[in-house]
Parts: structure tokens; C-alpha cells; sequence
């Protein structure tokens, strides 16, 4: 990890739950992953996988804790080992190799008589998964129960399982605020709400799919969350909850940083643009947001004047963030030119030329909004300046090595 203070603190919970509880593997072990996405996940042999983009989104220790017992719970059961051994059982049964046989010689509809019968692999699949999270919800409740931290927020941890796939914050990003100036007065549109028919006849409708609990790989989080009241016997922490602790407070804002970094080192420069903006008016001083924002900019430059840009820039769709969708129509609205005008105005807007360069971060975005704006003189004194300090530094590659040349693809 970039940072030394979350690997610790997340393995002392670990630890402690471990320690607790005997009817657990002592060899039971976590690996904390750079992954920006919220989640955890038990992957067998005894090991539980951390994303850090869980971190920011939990309230405490506690929820964090419960979180931990429910994977540990997963390993406890050997859910990952039996998970494989039914599946591979089912898809070499010889009920579904007759019934794939029967399939191919039917004379009509074989496509979707095949879509079928994967769907109805799929759903008993996911049927036995509901099952295990249900078992390692009871089970991680009572090992939290033994842990010493505050059972009830276990519920209060569900509740915001449900809602993890939603922006840490709904207000709309500032665009204009940030993008936009006298120099380059550039108007951003918002993102239509619902994706319109080619036809001008109606938005297109979920399917059942989409709109029930049948192909999801955790249950319905209002189920679970019944669940856990009852197992709870009604003594749970519904609703927001304070931060803990100053300790836990501090790993919350260490590992949003941490989040950024990775979307960027990922190459997925539209997210780590969107992070860097969503903390930038809760932390405005924050120089490494300021440089994460142009840096991106410029490597979103680099990569559609390369022909390369949809392999940084996501398609928007209805399950991204309005916010989201909107921060990608605007990318996708952006010519060579742009580039400049907004690096520009953001630059001006955070105070880039307010203070001198302090670290690595900062002297790249310096060299970053110059080159953006082709102030090539003093691109260039900057780019001596980084060429020296940092030599073979973290952006050396990123700012200073020549473009990849064009495939016969990116002309057509």
C-alpha cells in the first residue's frame, strides 16, 4: 500500500476478530488490495480479500469489524470450496449434458433454449450463494458478538452495503465552478436522466432482471438487513452513525486518497478525475487533488489525440452515478483544444501559480497545465526542473516519453 498507517490498522482488526473467536483458523489471513471498488470477499484457503475503496464508506470500526466476520464467516464454512465443487458437479452432470444434447437437436428456437438453460444454471448458482450469505451473516454476527465491538452496527453496516454503489456524496460536481473562466467561458451540460429511444417513443424499460433479486450475487440488502434485525433481536444502529474515533477518522481520509490513486495508477483517468473533484471542495488546499485533476487532464489529452480515449473513458450508463454520466458527457464533449482552455481555468480557479511546486505531484501538474495551455517555454524550464529532481520519476513516462505511434485502426 502507498500508505503505511491503513495495511496496520486493518490487521489489527483482523487480528482481533481471529483472536476472538477459536473456532477459526489461526492461519486465517487478510490481504488489504489497492482495488478502488468497495468490497470484500472470502477467496478460499483460509485468506479474506480488503478492497480500500470499502474503507471510506464505512462509518467505524465496528462496521468494519462486522464486515471482517462476515468473510471470516465464508471461510469458516468452506463456502468458496463447496460453491466450486456444486458447480463443477452441475455443469458436469449428466442431466445437463442430455439436456444440452436435446437442445442442439431440437429443430426450432435453439438460441434461446440455450439462453434458458444457462440462466437456470446461473439462478441455481446463485440460489446456493443467497444461501451462504445468509449462514455467514448468522455466523458473523455471533463473531462479532465475541469480538467485543458494538454488535448493533452490524445492520447499520448493511444499510449502507445497500446504497455502495452511489457517490460518497449527491451533490453535482462543480464543472463550471472549476472548468470554466473568462479565458475559456465553456458551458457544461447536464446529463439527461434516462437514456432516450433512437425512436422518440419512450426510454428503454428494465428487464425483470434488472429489477428483481434473481441475478444478484449478494441477496437483497432489505433482505438481509430483516435478517439480521431478527437474529439482532431488534437491537440495531439504524441510520447515520459518528465517526468512531480520531483513528478511524484519519483512515477514512487516508484511504480516499488512496481510492484516487489507484483509479489513476488503473490507467481509469475519468474516475480518478471524478474522485479528485468530488473531495476537492470538502479539502480546497489539497495540492495532490489539485495534481491528480490535471494530470489526468493531460493524460485524457494524450490518449484522444492518440485515438485511445474510450480506452480511458467509460460509457455512460444507467447504473453509473448522475453525477458520473454527467462528468462523461462532458469528457466525450471535449476537442484537442478544450484541453487547454479548462487546465487554464483550473489552474487559475486552485491557485497552481500561488505557491511554488512542494513535491513530485505538484511540479508534474505544473508541467502538466503548462503543456495543456502550450506555454512551451515554460513547459519546458519545468520539465528541466522534474528531469532533475526526480529522475526516472513517477511521471516521467506519463509527461516526457514520445506517443505510441498510430495504429492503422486509429486512422479509419
Amino acid at each position: 500500500m502507498l500508505d503505511s498507517e491503513l495495511e496496520p490498522y486493518v490487521q489489527q482488526v483482523f487480528s482481533r476478530i481471529v483472536q476472538a473467536n477459536s473456532q477459526l483458523p489461526a492461519s486465517a489471513k487478510l490481504i488489504l488490495t489497492r482495488n478502488p471498488e468497495p468490497n470484500a470477499h472470502a477467496v478460499g484457503s483460509g485468506i479474506v480479500m480488503l478492497n480500500v475503496g470499502l474503507l471510506p464508506r464505512l462509518e467505524n470500526e465496528d462496521q468494519l469489524a462486522f464486515i471482517l466476520c462476515h468473510e471470516l464467516a465464508h471461510v469458516a464454512c468452506r463456502h468458496m470450496e463447496s460453491s466450486m465443487q456444486e458447480q463443477l458437479t452441475t455443469l458436469h452432470s449428466q442431466e445437463l449434458k442430455r439436456e444440452f444434447r436435446r437442445i442442439i437437436n431440437s429443430e426450432y428456437n435453439i438460441s434461446s433454449k440455450i439462453k434458458a438453460l444457462a440462466l437456470g444454471f446461473t439462478l441455481n448458482n446463485n440460489y446456493h450463494s443467497r444461501r451462504h450469505e445468509k449462514q455467514a451473516d448468522s455466523l458473523g454476527y455471533v463473531l462479532l458478538t465475541h469480538t467485543g465491538y458494538d454488535a448493533t452496527q452490524a445492520y447499520r453496516a448493511l444499510q449502507l452495503l445497500d446504497n455502495i454503489d452511489e457517490p460518497e456524496t449527491t451533490a453535482p460536481l462543480a464543472l463550471s465552478a472549476y472548468f470554466s473562466c473568462t479565458a475559456f467561458p465553456k458551458l457544461f451540460e447536464a446529463a439527461p436522466t434516462k437514456p432516450q429511444s433512437i425512436f422518440t417513443v419512450k426510454a428503454a424499460e428494465k428487464t425483470a432482471l434488472q429489477t428483481t433479486d434473481t441475478l444478484k450475487s449478494h441477496p437483497d440488502c432489505a433482505k438481509r438487513m430483516r435478517f439480521m434485525s431478527t437474529l439482532a433481536q431488534g437491537r440495531v444502529a439504524e441510520g447515520p452513525q459518528p465517526v468512531s474515533s480520531p483513528a478511524f477518522a484519519r483512515i477514512r481520509q487516508i484511504s480516499r486518497l488512496e481510492v484516487v490513486q489507484s483509479w489513476f495508477d488503473y490507467d481509469c483517468y475519468d474516475h480518478a478525475l471524478f474522485e479528485a473533484l468530488q473531495l476537492l471542495p470538502q479539502q480546497p488546499q489539497n495540492t495532490y487533488l489539485r495534481s491528480v485533476v490535471l494530470l489526468s487532464l493531460y493524460a485524457l489529452r494524450q490518449h484522444l489525440q492518440q485515438h485511445t480515449y474510450t480506452e480511458v473513458v467509460s460509457n455512460r450508463s444507467e447504473q453509473n452515478p448522475a453525477s458520473f454520466n454527467k462528468l462523461l458527457l462532458s469528457l466525450y464533449d471535449l476537442r484537442l483544444d478544450d484541453f487547454g482552455g479548462i487546465s487554464t481555468c483550473f489552474a487559475e480557479k486552485t491557485g497552481l501559480d500561488a505557491t511554488a511546486p512542494t513535491d513530485e505531484y505538484d511540479l508534474a501538474a505544473c508541467y502538466a497545465a503548462r503543456a495543456l495551455a502550450t506555454e512551451t517555454t515554460a513547459a519546458a524550464a519545468l520539465k528541466v526542473q522534474y528531469q532533475k529532481q526526480y529522475a526516472g520519476g513517477k511521471f516521467d513516462k506519463l509527461l516526457f516519453s514520445a506517443p505510441r505511434p498510430k495504429t492503422a485502426a486509429a486512422h479509419r
